[in-house]
């Protein structure tokens, strides 16, 4: 086991995680299991949603003292979830006595209001509220009601709560009053490391779900055909109309592999993200990672973390994009500055940091535990 004394004190031994495996939140929860393994973690690794690929299970397995439990418990951001979501509230209970973890990390909001043994983490990924602001324009309409109830609640319960972007703290407190104090900012991290450099290719790319109208990835439609290079996009395409005009104009990769997504990244020159909404977004720090000049959407979040190192558009201008996109492919100088600044900034958002960060709030809490039980005894 590595570390100092005092991060090794603060290290909780058994680790009761839930996670999803939809997104960039199963990448976030491998990273830092993979961090607290190195520490001496043993980690209950619990999934709700859809199963998880192969490629997925076999991620979770490779990790030393990550043992992995696959439930099909509705999220709570689906369609009539609260049936199921109080099932696996029951169920997490019985679970967390019997693993007698004694830490709880929660990568969702509504369990947090849980009467567990232990202190329990919330962490605030994303949320239905500033999601639907942000790419709406409005508030959710009342079917919403009892999803901010059980979110409210979860943050009430739980210890502490955690956000990736000093943005998504202030949207977070904004929407469900979260207390003074309680909630810290910790940056997502990728570890990220590559053998070798591969020698840069002559197109752009974009990664995320054509689903999520947040990714706003019909954008790239508009503006492929007046780019000078071809533009890639890793991701899936399922429920979203994809006609044989835009084949034409985006090369779809589908939903590849993670593995062969950091390739892609790694030999592209230039990525392209016009998200709406990003409290952090993965992709982003794993294109830098890979040596890419970033073209972001010009939102808070993404300018919190990549100011300096990247060029921002406005995302609901299409001609703004092709502009900034062609001027990045036809001056090499420049966009090479900008991949080398994303390169440095990227080191910022590595898994030690991101570790230190956790096991901060992670002996905070057990030191507040102890008193209160000695408070109890006294």
């Amino acid at each position: 086991m590595s570390g100092n004394a005092d991060e090794v004190g603060c290290t909780p031994r058994l680790v009761l995680m839930t996670t999803d495996a939809v997104g960039g939140v199963w990448q976030y929860s491998l990273h830092l299991a993979t961090a607290l393994s190195q520490r001496g973690s043993e980690i209950l690794l619990v999934t709700f949603g859809p199963k998880p690929s192969d490629e997925q299970r076999e991620q979770a397995r490779a990790i030393p003292g990550v043992y992995l439990v696959e439930t099909d418990f509705a999220l709570e951001w689906m369609p009539n979830p609260w049936e199921d979501v109080d099932r696996a509230g029951a169920w997490l209970l019985s679970l967390q006595k019997s693993f007698a973890a004694d830490l709880i990390h929660l990568n969702g909001y509504a369990h947090g209001a849980l009467p567990c043994d232990a202190p329990k983490i919330v962490v605030a990924h994303s949320c239905v509220y500033s999601w639907w602001r942000s790419v709406r324009g409005d508030a959710p309409g009342a079917e919403w009601e009892e999803y901010k109830l059980r979110v409210t609640r979860g943050l009430q319960g739980c210890d502490a709560v955690i956000a990736p972007s000093a943005y998504m703290a202030s949207v977070m407190t904004a929407e469900y009053g979260i207390e003074p104090g309680k909630i810290k900012v910790i940056y997502n991290s990728s570890p990220c490391e590559r053998s070798g450099r591969v020698l840069k290719q002559p197109f752009a790319i974009a990664a995320g779900r054509l689903w999520d109208p947040a990714k706003n990835l019909t954008l790239l439609h508009a503006i492929a055909p007046a780019l000078d290079w071809k533009l890639y996009l890793a991701g899936s395409t399922a429920g979203a109309e994809v006609s044989n005009e835009d084949k034409h104009v985006v090369r779809y990769l589908g939903a590849v592999p993670h593995e062969e997504l950091l390739d892609h990244l790694q030999a592209a020159s230039l990525f392209v993200h016009p998200a709406l909404y990003e409290p952090f977004g993965l992709a982003v720090l794993e294109a830098a990672s890979a040596g890419c000049c970033l073209m972001l959407a010009d939102i808070p979040s993404l300018r919190e973390l990549w100011s300096g190192a990247a060029v921002f558009v406005n995302p609901r201008e299409p001609e703004q994009w092709i502009f900034e996109g062609n001027n990045l492919i036809r001056d090499f100088e420049l966009r090479e500055s900008l991949a080398q600044a994303a390169l440095r900034r990227a080191k910022r958002y590595q898994p030690n940091h991101m570790l230190k960060s956790y096991l901060a709030v992670y002996g905070a809490l057990r030191q507040c535990g102890r008193k209160r039980r000695s408070g109890v005894a006294a």
